[in-house]
């Protein structure tokens, strides 16, 4: 049996088995079964793909389509996420895999729920695998069979991230089907419990792990690949992993409030639903071919299917809100503005308007080219105006909705005994900041609020830790609190790299001879030596750059041009110092062999390692937050 005819069958089979399991599920008996099969299969199908890429069986017509005998073995394995078919591939592994491990792990609970999320997650599977089998089939067979192929984007073959990148993103983009398959379960059987709340946040905060984490990435990648020299441009495919990331942070945080008081019932529904579709949404923007980026595939024929996913989707979540929401009255209430459950619905009104704005930026240049048929761009300056100012407000309560008691506080013991002592050492952080030389109303007010919202949580738990006279004990106690404390100084930690290095960047392009040393900040650059060499897949120009700090040699840089064989211009990779202060950064724009001359684009730029730094304070507040135990 050829590789084409056994990926087919697998895909069939999960197929198959999405059907028959959704029947089972509505009769209560045995679906569990199926899962376990479609995920089985999917691993065969995904396991085969990965062969026939490293074996270059070009028969095979994804193979054909970013396979090449010269691609290195590491980069022709993780090509099976860097085209369409591929990535759906991968994408309805994970959900298999998702599904499977639901579906065991919820095997002696919930009895009620569980058929009906079973159904959803299968329907939800149902979908994906009708797309891998009819418009995005990778097990397509070639004939006649070409002896080689293009290769996978140059772009994505040259940097370890996109091992990484895409794996994350899915994980996070698939993960979010899982609180989906609960919140319907929740509607049609009309039982929201405490249990419900709990076992829907635990899942949401996993896979919004996973997306924090790609969302980051995809920046390093972009900044470390693309030359350029920035980590975020607000390109719409970007976008699309935001927007879902905005409206799950919401309900992390709007959950706690009908945990705690009862509220908000069917604005956690409508959130979790929202969720879902914008990962929907997002896969239709990436995969569609409906937008020129580098990050999405073109010449996509499914464009269509996922609009009929997301329309079928809104339409049933509406009904179902419609019919069975007003069942959930909220039993709690508001007290007072000045409370806890309060700041919650400030913040979660902040995170919904900033995915509206995304939202509206994102697709007002698409409505506009299908309406009159004009292309318009919505570019950097509309999303920073309309932002940041929402970003600083969400900063800001970051600490001060912390501070703030349940029900109802005290304005002036609020004050003057909690949030006074850090509303000092913001005044004088920010005026030492000013002295330092950071002039900038924005960076100033980023700095101001972050110091506030930060010394508020520290205070709170080193005063525990005294208290307990243990640093880690305060994650034990509270392990909820504490750990959307350490998540929350993950995103200050961002917030305040984003600030410096958008802010505070210098730029020069300037031509070097061979020997010549050009300034900039504290540092000097040298260039050494220009030569060629040849790699598997491509062919290099490297300039190499001796590196001075205060006059003294720290290293070489080595920036290249890239020449493949299936990409027209050459392809620069940059270089970069990286540091907790700053980074500088080199990229190769030109040279002249003859005259041993390199011409370079060169940045220095604060603050940046900062941001891939804050990732890893999220992912320690996600794994202490989703801690069990309480001490």
């Amino acid at each position: 049996m050829n590789i084409n005819l056994f990926g087919n069958i697998l895909i069939y089979s999960s197929l198959a088995s999405c059907l028959i399991g959704i029947i089972s599920a509505y009769f209560g008996k045995g679906f569990r079964r199926f899962a376990y099969f479609n995920f089985f299969a999917m691993t065969l199908a995904s396991l085969s793909m990965v062969y026939a890429l490293l074996t270059n069986d070009f028969s095979v017509s994804y193979v054909a389509h970013v396979g090449a005998v010269e691609t290195p073995r590491f980069f022709a394995a993780i090509s099976l996420w860097s085209s369409l078919e591929g990535s759906i591939l991968l994408w309805g592994w994970i959900l298999s895999a998702y599904t499977a491990a639901c579906l065991y792990h919820y095997r002696n609970d919930f009895e009620k729920w569980m058929p009906w999320v079973a159904i959803t997650l299968f329907a939800i599977g149902l979908f994906f695998y009708m797309v891998l089998a009819i418009p995005a089939n990778p097990f397509q067979t070639v004939f006649p069979v070409p002896d080689n192929g293009p290769g996978p984007n140059p772009l994505l073959q040259n940097h370890w991230l996109m091992a990484i990148h895409p794996p994350m993103l899915y994980l996070g983009y698939v993960g979010m089907s899982i609180p989906f398959s609960f919140a319907v379960a929740t509607l049609v059987t009309g039982d929201l419990t405490r249990s419900w709340v709990e076992v829907t946040r635990r899942w949401t905060l996993l896979a919004w792990m996973f997306l924090s984490v790609a969302i980051i990435l995809g920046g390093w990648w972009s900044y470390a690949v693309l030359g350029w020299g920035g980590y975020w441009a607000w390109d719409p495919v970007e976008n699309a992993s935001f927007m879902p990331w905005l409206t799950a942070t919401a309900f992390l945080h709007s959950i706690m409030v009908q945990q705690r008081r009862d509220m908000l019932k069917i604005w956690n529904l409508f959130l979790i639903i929202v969720t879902f579709l914008l990962t929907l949404l997002g896969t239709f923007l990436t995969r569609s071919g409906v937008l020129e980026s580098v990050h999405a595939f073109s010449e996509s024929g499914i464009g269509h299917y996922f609009l009929m996913a997301i329309a079928v989707t809104l339409i049933v979540s509406t009904a179902l809100l419609l019919w069975k929401g007003p069942q959930f009255k909220s039993i709690g209430k508001l007290d007072h503005p000045l409370s806890r459950e309060s700041f919650f619905l400030f913040n979660n009104l902040l995170f919904v308007t900033f995915c509206f704005v995304v939202l509206l930026g994102t697709l007002y240049p698409l409505i506009v080219e299908a309406l009159k048929g004009i292309k318009v761009t919505v570019g950097g300056p509309f999303f920073n105006q309309m932002t940041v100012p929402l970003a600083l407000a969400i900063i800001l309560l970051m600490g001060v909705g912390a501070a703030v008691p349940w029900k109802k506080a005290d304005a002036k013991t609020l004050f003057s005994k909690i949030l006074l002592p850090p509303f000092l050492l913001a005044i004088v952080t920010v005026v030492c900041a000013f002295a330092l030389g950071i002039q900038k109303g924005f960076v100033l007010t980023t700095i101001g609020f972050s110091t506030l919202s930060l010394s508020i949580m520290l205070i709170e738990m080193g005063q525990i830790a005294r208290q307990n006279r243990s640093v880690l004990k305060i994650f034990s106690i509270n392990p909820r609190r504490y750990g959307g404390f350490v998540t929350h100084i993950g995103i200050i930690v961002i917030a305040i790299g984003i600030s410096l290095s958008g802010s505070y960047q210098e730029e020069l392009q300037v031509t070097l001879k061979k020997g010549e040393t050009l300034q900039i900040g504290n540092y000097g650059i040298q260039l050494d030596n220009l030569f060629a060499r040849e790699k598997p897949q491509r062919f290099e120009i490297v300039a190499q750059a001796l590196i001075s700090k205060n006059g003294n040699p720290i290293g070489f840089l080595k920036p290249t041009l890239n020449y493949y064989t299936n990409s027209r211009e050459p392809i620069g990779s940059p270089a970069i110092r990286s540091t907790i202060v700053d980074d500088l950064y080199l990229t190769l724009m030109a040279f002249d062999p003859a005259t041993e001359q390199a011409t370079f684009r060169i940045l220095l730029t604060p603050a940046v390692s900062w941001i891939w730094s804050g990732g890893l304070f999220i992912i320690a507040g996600v794994l202490i937050s989703a801690w069990k135990k309480r001490v």
